[in-house]
Order: C-alpha cells, then sequence, then structure tokens
C-alpha cells in the first residue's frame, strides 16, 4: 500500500502522455484502496496490539528498521486515506489543466507518505514519512494555488517546519535514552517527569499545528482557501487526521505525567478553537475560507472528546475525526466544483444556483446536513458522543461546546442559502450541473455518512481494545508502594532499564 502509490508516482512524473498520469493515477490509487478492505476483514478486534506486522533491518548499526503494523488506533485512518485519495484524483480531471502530471504524482507521492506515518513503529521511519508529507504539500499549493499561493505556502512551511524540528529534537533525545527507535521498546522505558515536560511539548506541538489547535491555525485560512480543490481535501480531510493520530499515538503513551499535566490547558485552548472557528465562519463572505474555520472549529470538537481520555470520549473524538475526513472531503470538492464554474468564492458574486445545478445542490445539502449533526448522518453520531463524554468530565465545557454546535448549523444553512437560493446570478454566467466523474467521485462519501450514522459501532468498536491498552491503561497512574523496601525495589529496576542492563 505504501510502495504502490509511491512508484505509481514516479512513472506519472515521467509519463509522456500528460493524460495518461491521470489514469494511472486513479488506477494506482484504486488499488491502494482495493488493499485496504482485507484489513478490515482480517483486524482481530479482541487485539489491542498491532497487527499485520512487517519488520527489516535498515541500518542495523544504528537499530534502525523498516517496522509496520497496524492497530485499533491507526486502522480508520489508514482505511480513510486510501478511500478519499482516489475519488480526490478522480475529481479533479477536469479542475486540473496544467502541469498534469507532477500534480498528480504529488497526490501520490502524499498518500504514499501518509500511510507510511499511519503505519510506522519505528521512531526515525514515522518522522522520514511525516517529514515526506510536506513536500507534495508544497508543490500543491505553491503551483496550483491561487493567487495568494506564496504567501499560504510559507506560513503552512514554516508553522509545520518549526513543530517538526522541534519534535527531531525531542525524538532524537527519547530514542538515545531508550536506546531503540523501536516504539515497543521505548514504550518500556519510564522518562523522568522533567524529562516527559519538555519531550511532551515538542511532540504535541508538531502534531496540533496539523490539526491545527489555537493558536497554532494561522497558517489554516490561507492555505485552505489558496489551495487547490485536491490539495485542500487532502489537507482537511487527511492531513488533519495525522495530526491527532500522532498525538494519541505517542504523547499519552510515552509521556503519561505531563500528559495529565497538560490536558486541561488544551481542553481550554480547544474549546476556545471550536468558538472562534464558529464565530469566524459566521463572518466570513469567502465560501472556502468559511468551510476552513468550520474545520477548525469541529476539531476542537474532536479534541475535546480526545483529551477527557475516558473511553467513551476518546471513542467519540476518533468516530467524529473520520467522519469529519468524510463530509468535509464531500464540501470542499463541491467548492472546488463551484469555484471553477463561477470562477470566484465569494460569496456576493453567487446566488440562485438551485435553478441550474439541482443534482450539486442536493449532494450539498446532504454532507452540509452531515456537518450540522442531522441525526442519522455521521456528523450527528460523533458529536452526541463527544457531548455525553464531556457532560460527564466537565459540564461547563459541554455546555460552550454545544454553543459551536448550534453556530455550525448557522453559519452553514446560511451558506446554503445564498449559494443555490435568493436572486439568481445564473443569467451572467449560467453553470453546467455535475458531469458523471464528479458525481461519481462524490456519491461513495454520500453513501459514507449515511453508513456511519446508521452503524456506528462499526467504527466504534474496533478501536476500543486499542485506546484501552495504549491510552488509558498507559494513563493510570502506578500503584502506590507501601513498604521501604518495594519503593527501593522499584526504583532499582527503573534505574537498570535506564542503563539497558537486564534485571
Amino acid at each position: 500500500m505504501i510502495a504502490i502509490p509511491a512508484v505509481a508516482a514516479f512513472f506519472a512524473a515521467l509519463s509522456p502522455i500528460p493524460k495518461g498520469s491521470k489514469v494511472l493515477a486513479l488506477l494506482a490509487s484504486l488499488a491502494v484502496s482495493g488493499l485496504s478492505y482485507p484489513l478490515v476483514v482480517g483486524f482481530d478486534i479482541s487485539n489491542g496490539g498491532f497487527q499485520f506486522k512487517e519488520d527489516y533491518s535498515l541500518l542495523p548499526s544504528l537499530g534502525i528498521h523498516y517496522s509496520l503494523g497496524l492497530d485499533g488506533l491507526s486502522l480508520w485512518f489508514v482505511l480513510l486515506t486510501a478511500f478519499v485519495t482516489p475519488l480526490v484524483i478522480l475529481g479533479s480531471f477536469k479542475g486540473i489543466q496544467k502541469n498534469i502530471r507532477g500534480y498528480y504524482a504529488c497526490l501520490l507521492l502524499l498518500e504514499s507518505a501518509m500511510l507510511g506515518a499511519l503505519t510506522s513503529k519505528d521512531l526515525f521511519l514515522f518522522y522520514l514519512f511525516w517529514e515526506l508529507m510536506l513536500i507534495p504539500v508544497f508543490f500543491l499549493i505553491g503551483i496550483w494555488g491561487g493567487s495568494g499561493r506564496v504567501k499560504a505556502t510559507v506560513k503552512f512551511v514554516l508553522f509545520t517546519l518549526f513543530g517538526s524540528l522541534l519534535m527531531l529534537v525531542a525524538l532524537l533525545y527519547v530514542t538515545h535514552e531508550a536506546h531503540s527507535f523501536d516504539f515497543g521498546s521505548i514504550l518500556d522505558h519510564h522518562f523522568a517527569e522533567d524529562v516527559q515536560f519538555w519531550c511532551f511539548l515538542a511532540f504535541a506541538l508538531a502534531f496540533l499545528i496539523k490539526v491545527p489547535l489555537f493558536p497554532l491555525h494561522g497558517w489554516l485560512p490561507d492555505a485552505y482557501a489558496e489551495a487547490p480543490t485536491g490539495a485542500t481535501v487532502m489537507l482537511s480531510a487527511l492531513m488533519a487526521k495525522l495530526g491527532a493520530y500522532g498525538f494519541l499515538r505517542f504523547c499519552p503513551s510515552l509521556f503519561p505525567a505531563a500528559t495529565h499535566a497538560f490536558a486541561p490547558w488544551l481542553m481550554v485552548l480547544a474549546l476556545i478553537g471550536l468558538l472562534h472557528g464558529a464565530l469566524m465562519a459566521t463572518i466570513q463572505t469567502d465560501f472556502k475560507r468559511l468551510a476552513a474555520y468550520s474545520s477548525l472549529s469541529h476539531m476542537g470538537m474532536a479534541l475535546l472528546g480526545i483529551l477527557t481520555f475516558t473511553l467513551g470520549g476518546l471513542q467519540a473524538g476518533l468516530f467524529l475525526l473520520v467522519a469529519h475526513g468524510v463530509y468535509m472531503a464531500g464540501l470542499f470538492l463541491l467548492m472546488g466544483y463551484i469555484e471553477d464554474r463561477k470562477g470566484t468564492r465569494f460569496l456576493a458574486d453567487l446566488g440562485g444556483m438551485a435553478q441550474t445545478t439541482p443534482l450539486l445542490g442536493v449532494l450539498f445539502m446532504v454532507l452540509m446536513a452531515a456537518a450540522v449533526g442531522l441525526p442519522g448522518l455521521a456528523g450527528f453520531v460523533g458529536e452526541i458522543l463527544v457531548l455525553v463524554s464531556l457532560f460527564k468530565t466537565n459540564p461547563f465545557f459541554a455546555y460552550l461546546a454545544l454553543v459551536g454546535f448550534i453556530l455550525s448549523a448557522w453559519y452553514f444553512f446560511n451558506l446554503f442559502g445564498r449559494l443555490f437560493f435568493g436572486t439568481s446570478k445564473e443569467s451572467k454566467n449560467p453553470s453546467a450541473d455535475l458531469g458523471w466523474g464528479e458525481t461519481l467521485a462524490l456519491l461513495p462519501l454520500v453513501f459514507l455518512v449515511l453508513w456511519l450514522g446508521l452503524t456506528p459501532n462499526q467504527i466504534l468498536r474496533p478501536v476500543e481494545k486499542s485506546l484501552q491498552m495504549n491510552i488509558i491503561e498507559r494513563l493510570k497512574p502506578p500503584p502506590e508502594m507501601t513498604d521501604f523496601a518495594a519503593r527501593q525495589r522499584h526504583e532499582q529496576e527503573i534505574q537498570r532499564e535506564r542503563q539497558g542492563k537486564p534485571q
């Protein structure tokens, strides 16, 4: 799954026929998608550890391995990446008319890097894939973006590179202390609380910039608005989820004491981001910026569930991340189609599109209903479960989060009304309805928001054991030592582990 898009990206970039790169990219991404579904069928939900493992030695002298695995924490993000990428490629067939080969090569390389980051068990390998994601996004925004692409690209690179360099320093320290790059071996090492404090900050900053968490979201409005449609979908639906995945994978398990200390403060920032994003979305005149701030708000809601660090809250947060990836992928694709047809993103220049693009309007309405939390659709399940977990742990935060939930309905229904109803602007520039390729790219997403909304246990149950074993158990305080001898033995064991000696 990692190799196919990487190899296809090479051949797509060198294709003598530009249009041939489209077909190659679509076939390669469909192959990856097909390979991902046996993972669901063969996944053992009673096993909280890694499954489908691979391990090959890369640099034996440094202890670096090509080590891969999949557990409940990464399963649905891998499936989401494999599911959405071919739809993005298919949905870009009409919109991209320049440097076609490079565009599809970048999309394939980005898919390969994301799948690698999601399945890496070796920290060096994880960091390699994590940084590799930056390269195709840099070119996607910088070459195929809008008029403000240079500013958007620079902001995105500076924000993400700053966090990644700090994580690199912490990663090298952690692996040096544990004498291993293997994630399982590092888990057995106990870090001092002051070490946890600084390493947590470095790791969390790198991951939460990608989510993004307020106030680390400065790159988001420009990047989402100026990027081409395919890149916007990859950023919002997939890369933002990589940030949440990285935070969940490493921070609670490696730095439990620091996670406990910082969780209340991160919850405050997530709540501020939720409300700030919702309020900013209500005043936007550019519909892609409105969707960008909406993403900030919804990701804040998901983080609130995750940061409760209860099983229900973690499941709710993960479900909302997957649901958000599905319906925002569809909405950003539709917004890209509207921009291609009308040549503008500003609401003042739009209106009355329901008369000429009824199919586009119907699909927009279904995906928007999922985003605002209409019962029976994916967004409702995720947001309700997050609110339930919040009411159990922090009712005050739950009431404030409910305000953001209500505001999302306000700005999305206002957006829908201004786009499809009101005074028609179609006489100046009539729009064609969706073509077969565009419709084919959207129908699976519409089906999925319905399926997730009606059968949420299909997502919730497979993640339960992994969340219990890798996060909740790791965050439990160690048992109290009642006698001096027991405490002394415990301290000696920790000291021997730090020195790498057998017990």
